[in-house]
């Protein structure tokens, strides 16, 4: 076998890969390197020739290099896709962060370069500790292989592709915003009704000072459900691994040829 003939295919299965663990959750962070990212791609590359037949390609011309660019749109939104799920998680602790009086203390994630509320910052490194622990990496590379075979480099996405895409986006982010609601309902409701009872005492004490009471009662209140409740998040965050695996399904067949 001709190595040379088969290298462009080869080189379209590496723009893929590369750009999957440019967006995927955890390879994403920029506490892994890009060298890192670039060296797991070329060998996974190496891996999965064993898995496809490869197709030669005449030339490298303008049409490979529209691609090089369709690669690089699949990759992404794999990779994507399975991102936004997770940012669901952020989105809850920080529901949670601005009914508990904790909305103004941020902390700075260096793996993104923005400040981050801390239950939301606490909530995503349980979710990412779960994640790994359950073999979720594992699952994401699995979808990221498997598209080869619904989605194959030399050929072109189907014209209904783009409308496929679009109504999965939006089915995505109603479930991320589902998911960060049932994060952050326990806590929510708790934190409903200590200003039931704070409004409630405030006109039986009016001298009472709520601004030096209340805050001290929320962040107590916030910490014992946080922890009461965190089998009921570990829950909710296999149930949206589950819902990252559909999704990476969904798409390949919706775009897939």
């Amino acid at each position: 076998m001709d190595i040379l003939a088969f290298l462009p295919y080869w080189l379209l299965v590496f723009v893929r890969l590369a750009s999957f663990f440019l967006a995927a959750p955890v390879w994403k962070d920029k506490q892994v390197p890009g060298h890192f990212k670039i060296g797991f791609a070329f060998f996974t590359t190496v891996l999965v020739s064993g898995v496809i037949e490869p197709v030669p390609i005449a030339e490298m011309d303008s049409i490979y290099t529209l691609l090089i660019l369709k690669e690089t749109i699949v990759g992404l939104s794999l990779g994507f896709f399975a991102s936004v799920l997770i940012y669901a998680i952020q989105l809850g602790g920080s529901f949670v962060d601005m009914q508990s009086g904790l909305a103004m203390s941020t902390m700075f994630n260096p793996q993104t370069g923005v400040q981050e509320h801390i239950t939301g910052r606490f909530y995503y490194a349980m979710a990412i500790l779960l994640f790994l622990a359950v073999d979720g990496h594992h699952i994401l590379l699995q979808g990221a292989i498997a598209s080869f075979q619904w989605i194959p480099p030399e050929m072109w996405l189907p014209s209904e592709a783009s409308e496929n895409m679009a109504k999965l986006s939006l089915s995505i982010l109603k479930n991320m915003f589902w998911i960060a609601v049932l994060i952050a309902a326990p806590m929510l409701g708790t934190i409903f009704m200590v200003d039931i009872a704070l409004g409630m005492l405030s006109k039986m004490v009016p001298q009472m000072n709520l601004f030096v009471v209340g805050i001290p009662i929320k962040l107590f209140a916030h910490y014992i459900v946080l922890f009461v409740t965190m089998p009921v998040f570990f829950y909710v965050v296999g149930m949206l691994i589950r819902v990252m695996t559909q999704s990476t399904g969904q798409l390949l067949k919706m775009i897939g040829t």
